[in-house]
């Protein structure tokens, strides 16, 4: 009898074993994943939503939600079990920081958002959210979108209204003269962090030296340093100094310049001209469609796929982000690419004909584009962000 329960008991150690062994992480899933065809990860997916899971996401853009709606119809046995909601950029690394790992019923499976300094701090250097790209991909998708991957790029671009013709920039230096002062309208950057982060951009050597070059340009002399140590930080200045923070959000700077004053100019997300009434849509026009404005007319910035680290279903994460990636689930019916200012970082997907807008490659050079990896690694980040928040508090 000893004999039996000790056969037993041997072999249930075994069985724990074996299962402890078997037992997957979610970031070895992602692993096995990124190398996996749709067909097999479908297969994957399906399991996981027989075993009760289903995909809960954040997004702090609204169109993830009919991107949802079509990978749910690409993908019929996962239909009814991806579920949207939109957060505010405000309060998405609270969120998500507070319900990873909290048991809480229905907390996140994966995010898409946007700040990429933040991700990486709140979320992927403490292992809260891991990273997810499909090898297949690679080719198509340039590294620097590959980790943490971007599933999208934004623009916001300087949009006036023609109400009495053009307004006449021609160089980023007009904005900071008196002649501009209420008459720009821009969300306030401490409160809207891909707007500071433009503005941060602003303080690289790149941008300083492109900005000192537009000064040169307009005012006919080298720009020397004096009350400011760089052109960049004169920039702000004087631009912060003109901007009116009558307007909360970009949709209503859209439709505020749009029915507004003559002259009026603002700096906001392309896509929201969508909200603008039908009638006032004509009062717009967007400045660098009219001229090459000297040094820039506006910025791009990253929308991040992230896989939150107690999700129980990593495949039917993985499948959906190879959707958000491929041209069928970028490009899908009411999708981001029907939009003007959503661009796919895969290479494959440019526009579509007859929107008013440009592919991605048009805007290379005309706009200040976002780099996670020169913000993360600024020493003097909370100076600059003390030099912003003074100026935008007075």
């Amino acid at each position: 009898m000893k004999r039996v329960l000790s056969l037993l008991l041997v072999l249930m150690m075994a069985m724990t074993l074996m299962g402890s062994a078997s037992a997957e992480t979610v970031q070895e899933a992602l692993d096995a994943a990124s190398s996996m065809t749709n067909e097999e990860l479908y297969e994957k997916a399906k399991a996981e939503i027989a075993s009760g899971a289903q995909l809960n996401f954040y997004s702090t853009t609204s169109f993830a939600e009919k991107a949802a709606s079509n990978f749910e119809a690409a993908y019929p046995e996962l239909a009814g079990k991806i579920i949207y909601a939109e957060i505010d950029d405000g309060e998405t690394y609270t969120k998500l920081t507070n319900q990873i790992g909290s048991g809480v019923k229905d907390s996140p499976d994966m995010a898409l958002v946007q700040n990429g300094p933040d991700l990486k701090v709140n979320l992927l250097d403490d292992g809260l959210a891991f990273n997810y790209f499909p090898a297949a991909l690679k080719d198509v998708v340039p590294a620097a979108y590959q980790d943490p991957t971007v599933v999208t790029f934004i623009n916001s671009l300087m949009i006036y209204n023609n109400k009495e013709g053009s307004v006449g920039v021609k160089n980023v230096w007009q904005l900071t003269e008196p002649e501009w002062n209420g008459k720009v309208f821009f969300k306030d950057p401490t409160n809207e962090t891909v707007n500071l982060n433009f503005l941060i951009m602003l303080t690289s050597p790149e941008w300083t030296e492109k900005l000192a070059k537009a000064y040169e340009a307009y005012y006919g002399k080298a720009w020397e340093k004096g009350e400011f140590d760089t052109a960049a930080y004169e920039w702000i200045n004087g631009f912060l100094k003109n901007v009116n923070y009558t307007f909360t959000s970009a949709s209503k700077i859209a439709t505020g310049i749009a029915s507004g004053a003559a002259g009026n100019l603002g700096i906001f997300v392309f896509s929201k001209l969508r909200k603008v009434d039908e009638a006032d849509r004509p009062n717009l026009s967007v400045l660098q469609f009219e001229n090459d404005v000297d040094c820039f007319s506006g910025f791009m910035y990253n929308v991040y796929s992230t896989v939150c680290s107690d999700t129980d279903c990593p495949y039917t994460c993985a499948l959906f982000i190879n959707w958000l990636l491929s041209e069928e689930g970028f490009a899908g019916e009411k999708s981001w690419n029907s939009s003007q200012g959503y661009y796919s970082p895969n290479t494959t997907i440019g526009k579509p004909e007859g929107l008013e807008d440009e592919p991605y490659t048009y805007w290379d050079g005309k706009l200040v584009f976002e780099d996670l990896n020169y913000i993360d690694s600024l020493d003097n980040y909370n100076e600059i962000y003390r030099f912003i928040n003074v100026r935008v508090s007075k």
